[in-house]
């Protein structure tokens, strides 16, 4: 009986495990989708399609429908391109295309009569106006926040940037949190834990993901897990009309997704410095006063298996 229940235990927690990277894996992607017609109008069906990422080279498959409809509908984030053949018709490419997080691309591809040796590439190059969804707020990207000079190199500092967001917290140090504490929580110890009024509302009503997961601090309203600035992919606030796989929250969503592994070998070190000797004297005191801050560590990315297995870690 041990035996069954254990192996009972480890089928529930495996379903549990996949269910819970489904549901991140819905958070943290976008879509790709549109109708296919040829030169006179008509749609085209049962037409196969690919959606291929440059950087790691996976792909996926999808079918236009009876109305020439497809949808690429789970696509990580990264940098995209399409293609699709079909006998008659010339063969399609359309590259360029990016994906950050919900980014819901309406693509409308138009196949021209022709031989299979006379490909149409076509290279996206346009700036996208999302019509598929009302969700207000903007994408940051890994390379815009490591440009920035961040004294503690946090993303959360970052967040009132955008509009409609200002710095605040309910929280003193004689606040009651639970259970008679009256000690203020730092759930991301000496960053800052991004307590933020977005809307007009109060800090605890915001919600924080980081790959799908939710990492919010219950008592002090931040969040309580912070990656290193170096393995952030990206960063998505939203701030209004979010969709309805964000509830419970009343303020904002700020959706955060970590870099992988791709085909080529990648990374970073640094060491970032800051110490007495760089700093000014204050103008009403005789002497510097000693200051020590030293940030250093490092990411590495790359393959396991070529188009299959990534690896990355900070």
């Amino acid at each position: 009986m041990k035996r069954r229940f254990g192996s009972a235990t480890r089928l529930l927690t495996a379903a549990a495990i996949i269910f819970c990277c489904a549901a991140a894996s819905a958070q943290t992607t976008g879509s790709i989708s549109g109708t296919v017609k040829d030169a006179t109008g008509s749609v085209i069906p049962d037409l196969a399609m690919i959606a291929r990422n440059v950087d790691t080279g996976v792909q996926q498959n999808a079918t236009s429908n009876g109305d020439g409809f497809y949808a690429f509908t789970t696509l990580p984030v990264g940098r995209y391109e399409i293609e699709t053949f079909r006998p008659g018709f010339k063969p399609y490419k359309r590259a360029g295309l990016t994906i950050d997080v919900g980014t819901k691309l309406q693509i409308d591809i138009a196949l021209e009569l022709g031989e299979q040796s006379e490909q149409i590439t076509v290279s996206d190059t346009s700036i996208h106006v999302e019509a598929e969804s009302t969700q207000m707020g903007d994408v940051v990207a890994g390379s815009v926040m490591t440009a920035v000079g961040l004294n503690g190199r946090s993303f959360t500092d970052l967040l009132p940037l955008q509009p409609g967001i200002v710095p605040m917290s309910t929280q003193t140090p004689d606040s009651v949190v639970m259970a008679g504490a009256t000690v203020a929580i730092t759930p991301s110890g000496g960053l800052n834990p991004g307590n933020q009024s977005i809307s007009g509302q109060r800090e605890d009503a915001n919600g924080f993901l980081v790959n799908g997961a939710d990492t919010k601090e219950e008592m002090n309203g931040g969040t309580s897990i912070i990656p290193d600035l170096d393995s952030i992919a990206e960063f998505r606030v939203l701030t209004n009309n979010f969709d309805a796989e964000f509830g419970n929250y009343a303020g904002g969503i700020v959706t955060v997704v970590t870099k992988g592994g791709t085909n080529a070998l990648h990374g970073d070190a640094f060491e970032f410095l800051r110490n007495t000797a760089l700093d000014a004297r204050n103008f009403f005191s005789p002497e510097r006063e000693a200051y020590q801050q030293n940030q250093f560590g490092g990411t590495l990315g790359g393959p396991i298996k070529k188009d299959k297995l990534f690896f990355f870690g900070d």
